[in-house]
């Protein structure tokens, strides 16, 4: 893994200390601006729970992911939604039980992610955050930086290792830990 995965890492989890410093969490900045975007809150008036929303700034792009009143405990269904700069809506409904960490897309990987943070498996900076930083690495290391295609289908426990294996490269043993915990949840 290039130093670039680790920065992203870096960088993404100081924005997390800096706006608790400032008293809003960074989970609510990003779920308001993304709300704002979005232009409502459509899933919840549909009886949706949102689980988190986001809105990635360099593309204009923006998204969420709820889970939906369809599933099951052994199915559970998440809806994965994406508005590009322009307002063209992507939607995706997924069961979470048919999902592989292994080789899944970003969409597949968001709900599997908020289904870990909604059972309770780890926070929101533990699953998601985690899931972003590993699909920001992802597309360094395939030099698609900026273009982050949701669609396209990773191996998720892969890039996990190498960030693992970056933070220990580099003495980092909280961070390697971290993503050591974050792979236990992937494998399962």
């Amino acid at each position: 893994m290039n130093v670039g995965g680790v920065t992203a890492n870096y960088s993404m989890e100081q924005g997390v200390q800096k706006t608790r410093r400032k008293g809003t969490g960074f989970a609510e900045t990003i779920d308001r601006a993304a709300q704002d975007n979005i232009g409502g809150a459509d899933a919840e008036n549909s009886g949706e729970k949102v689980v988190f929303r986001w809105l990635y700034s360099e593309n204009g792009s923006t998204g969420e992911v709820s889970k939906t009143q369809a599933g099951t405990p052994e199915h559970p269904v998440y809806r994965v939604r994406s508005w590009d700069a322009a307002g063209n809506l992507t939607e995706r409904v997924i069961d979470v039980s048919q999902v592989d960490p292994r080789n899944c897309d970003t969409y597949e990987m968001y709900a599997y992610t908020a289904h870990a943070k909604e059972t309770g498996k780890g926070s929101f900076e533990e699953t998601v955050l985690k899931t972003a930083v590993a699909k920001a690495a992802a597309d360094l290391e395939q030099k698609t930086s900026g273009s982050w295609d949701y669609s396209k289908s990773i191996n998720w426990t892969e890039t996990v290792q190498e960030l693992m294996q970056s933070a220990y490269d580099y003495g980092d043993l909280k961070g390697y830990l971290e993503w050591k915990k974050f792979l236990g949840l992937l494998k399962g």
